[in-house]
């Protein structure tokens, strides 16, 4: 189903748009088409994507929005000496305190301008530094809040009509795992309850399964987790996701690629759980089952 953003991605993308004088889309896309490898929480090889990932190779890469740079490196070029994960860069000082990183592009390519227009081109997409196939890194950087915005909120909405995929929900204590529709019941304790859940794709490659833009968990009705990717900062040597509940990063992933929702006490009886998830143009799709807790 697809109804448009929610009133939640709104209440974000608002106070971003605000930042940016009250336009209906802050930026525009950076790469056209846009063909996403990666949306913002995507876990790719260990690391949290704080951004969106976009697939093409020597396609011309264009400012989203006027600025000026404030930092370019050529990789190769870091007089550290050590290689640089984002490769050849760009940070783009734009409007009311936004930075933005245009990062893995075509070395030899990057503009040495010293302002830039919405739509004038920064270089090339490529493969420098650690990226898993040809295309651009784009994050955007609130500096007054310290905090990495999805740009997702402030980018024009993509015409996407298929809705996030709910592959499994389960419930796990110690080395217990039980795999709700495969079980149909399982002793009362204390579970972490964990759900695999995923964004579908049409990009040539991903930097791993795409992440959705909101997560709503309910249990008999009662809704007990809301996890939003919508920002993220560094707390305490962690990275920290969604504004709402912050949570570890580190720590929201399962070993076998679950999202960590909750922890919960199950007494005795019945029980129903229900999984509820968007994407950030408003796609939904929501699953529930049902299981004895003996």
């Amino acid at each position: 189903m697809r109804a448009g953003r929610s009133e939640r991605h709104l209440v974000v993308a608002v106070a971003a748009i605000a930042l940016l004088g009250g336009t209906a889309y802050a930026f525009d896309w950076p790469l056209a088409p846009p063909r996403i490898a990666a949306t913002f929480g995507t876990y790719a090889k260990g690391r949290v994507v704080a951004g969106v990932a976009l697939s093409g190779e020597d396609d011309l890469v264009r400012s989203a929005e006027d600025g000026e740079p404030s930092f370019i490196l050529e990789e190769g070029a870091n007089p550290s000496g050590l290689p640089s994960p984002l490769g050849s860069f760009i940070v783009v000082e734009h409007q009311k305190g936004l930075a933005a990183v245009y990062s893995h592009l075509a070395p030899g390519t990057l503009s040495t301008d010293t302002k830039f227009k919405s739509g004038d081109i920064l270089g090339k997409s490529g493969r420098s530094g650690w990226i898993e196939g040809p295309g651009i890194l784009f994050q955007v950087f609130d500096r007054r809040s310290g905090s990495w915005v999805n740009p997702l909120l402030v980018l024009p909405q993509l015409a996407v009509d298929k809705p996030p995929v709910i592959r499994s929900l389960a419930l796990s204590h110690a080395d217990k795992v039980y795999v709700l529709g495969e079980t149909a019941s399982f002793p009362q304790g204390t579970y972490a309850v964990a759900v695999d859940v995923f964004d579908p794709a049409d990009s040539a490659w991903t930097a791993g399964p795409l992440a959705p833009y909101g997560i709503r968990l309910s249990i008999d009705g009662d809704e007990v987790a809301d996890l939003a990717f919508d920002v993220a900062r560094g707390e305490g040597g962690k990275l920290m996701l969604s504004s709402g509940s912050p949570t570890a990063a580190d720590e929201l992933k399962t070993k076998d690629g679950r999202y960590t929702l909750a922890v919960r006490l199950f007494p005795r009886g019945r029980t129903t759980i229900e999984v509820r998830v968007e994407d950030a143009a408003g796609n939904k799709r929501s699953a529930s089952w049902s299981a004895l807790v003996e």
